[in-house]
């Protein structure tokens, strides 16, 4: 420091230095404090001239007290002694605090000094250690948080299972996503590599300040989106650079790719890391920790998308499975209804009316799925029946309708070695028990019969009523339900029966908005070029020669 005008910059910092603050307090007297030129002469932090300024001597000595932390004392008369005690100035500069003292032991004086700064020291230290407490407690919390995160995404995804949507999923992990990694928002934009993202789901804090256009969230991704290199793109003070003005209130963001092997489905995007309400006195180093977005934030967000890529990947190859499986399911029914076309659409008409009847009951969509399943193949067991049971338009003899009975048995027995379709047993072989325990294959009473076979019944009879069949037409709807209301309690359910009547115009609709669709007809594929047959020598052709 060489002037006037530069030692008046760190006045301020003389008032506020507690070095100087505690050893006023102690001595009960006003302290100078100096700062050594590169001169050597020693300049007043005021900038006040001072007959009193350190000899030469003394600041050599308070220069080697620096480097040893001990106050020096050097008399000045007969019991009186100019004390210099070294303290850490602004920006830990080399400063002197020197007060005169009346005292017959200068050595008392100056262990009185070090006591006071080493106390000091102390305090500071102590002080410190509490700021780095406090910050890492805070970074463990957040910590915690992420992890207590992390668990409840992986619980949600072992509950949900396969038939958790994954526009479900994102809903449900924004929120907190957003609170684990401290951002003020939290965004899914889907898109396709190269195609135009638009945001499917947002997420912004109670008390956010900012409020970003969606229009900035889009361009932001479609600017930076092919410069990720499979890697999260992390941004901080993204205000002050060159490109910043063009995503106003965009002061820093982290950009995600959810993508699989086989392709991108979208992007989390994290806007703006959220400041803690109280940081004035942490360290600079937690401070910049607290107003960045870092690897932390970035590998939860990127674990985060790893998780959703891998969820809706398994659910895309799911729903794949389901629908071959469904495809097979249909060609199997068809393959039976081909064989009596009277009865064509029944499976499928069952199949929509116990969906429909088992929502009402209460089903989950997943178990109302397995029904309508159940119900497409209830009659499955037929394929094994002879045409001449299957097909007679009269009445039954007993041993024909012995060998009807066969039927869920039969279903059964086709059905039990797929795995994957174990669900359907129960109403494919009991759908024609009785609530009074006259019904087949196994005479259940009640409440024995699992509630999907005392459903099917419901709905199999009463599109067997309705239907028309070789020996007779369908009935009338009213007589159909009369029949099913005079039955309850005795062949049906009666629980089952009423709630049945009670949706009567939901499957009055779904009968008459039911339409089997045809078979598709195949083109014949036409030669684009006829080859002439060759002819021998004597102009004959070889097929004219064979007999007819």
């Amino acid at each position: 420091m060489t002037t006037g005008t530069a030692v008046r910059n760190v006045s301020d910092a003389r008032s506020k230095n507690r070095d100087v603050a505690e050893l006023e307090t102690m001595f009960d007297s006003t302290f100078e404090v100096w700062v050594r030129t590169e001169d050597g002469v020693f300049v007043s932090i005021l900038d006040e001239e001072d007959e009193n300024v350190p000899t030469i001597e003394l600041a050599e000595q308070c220069e080697q007290a620096h480097l040893q932390g001990e106050p020096v004392a050097q008399q000045c008369d007969a019991g009186r002694y100019l004390l210099a005690a070294p303290i850490h100035g602004e920006g830990g500069a080399n400063w002197f605090a020197t007060t005169y003292v009346e005292t017959d032991t200068p050595k008392l004086a100056v262990q009185l000094a070090k006591a006071t700064l080493r106390d000091g020291a102390s305090r500071k230290e102590i002080e410190q250690l509490q700021q780095d407490s406090s910050a890492y407690l805070q970074q463990l919390n957040e910590d915690l948080e992420e992890l207590a995160f992390l668990r409840a995404m992986a619980e949600r995804l072992a509950l949900g299972g396969l038939s958790l949507r994954s526009e479900n999923l994102v809903r449900y992990i924004l929120p907190q996503l957003g609170e684990a990694a401290s951002v003020e928002e939290l965004y899914f934009v889907e898109g396709r590599a190269g195609g135009k993202p638009h945001i499917a789901e947002s997420w912004k804090t109670d008390d956010c300040k900012g409020d970003v256009d969606p229009d900035v969230i889009e361009r932001l991704v479609t600017q930076y989106r092919d410069t990720m290199a499979d890697r999260p793109t992390v941004r901080n003070s993204f205000h002050q650079c060159a490109e910043g003005h063009l995503y106003p209130g965009v002061q820093e963001f982290v950009l995600v790719a959810v993508s699989t092997s086989m392709a991108t489905l979208g992007w989390l995007v994290a806007i703006n890391r959220r400041r803690p309400s109280q940081q004035g006195h942490l360290h600079p180093i937690w401070k910049l920790s607290n107003n960045e977005l870092g690897s932390c934030e970035a590998s939860l967000i990127s674990t985060t998308a790893a998780m959703l890529a891998s969820h809706a990947h398994n659910v895309a190859l799911f729903e794949e499975r389901e629908s071959l499986l469904i495809s097979v399911v249909r060609t199997l029914v068809s393959a039976i209804e081909s064989r009596d076309p009277y009865t064509c659409g029944h499976s499928e008409r069952v199949a929509r009316y116990g969906r429909r009847l088992a929502r009402e009951i209460g089903f989950d969509e997943q178990a109302c799925e397995r029904l309508y399943m159940t119900g497409l193949l209830h009659d499955i067991g037929k394929i094994g029946l002879s045409d001449l049971v299957l097909k007679k338009t009269g009445p039954l003899t007993e041993q024909e309708f012995a060998e009807i009975k066969q039927h869920p048995d039969l279903g059964w027995a086709i059905l039990r070695e797929l795995e994957s379709m174990e669900y359907v047993l129960p109403g494919v072989l009991h759908h024609h028990e009785r609530h009074d325990g006259k019904g087949y294959p196994d005479g259940l009473v009640g409440t024995m019969t699992p509630m999907e076979g005392r459903l099917l019944a419901v709905v199999d009879a009463f599109d067997a009523m309705t239907s028309d069949r070789p020996y007779r037409t369908g009935m009338p709807l009213e007589k159909a339900l009369s029949i099913l209301q005079e039955g309850a309690g005795s062949q049906w359910d009666a629980e089952i029966v009423e709630t049945f009547l009670k949706i009567t115009p939901d499957i009055v609709r779904i009968r008459e908005g039911y339409r089997r669709p045809p078979l598709p007809v195949r083109k014949p594929k036409v030669a684009e070029h006829v080859q002439q047959t060759p002819k021998d020598d004597a102009g004959v052709s070889p097929t004219e020669l064979l007999p007819s």
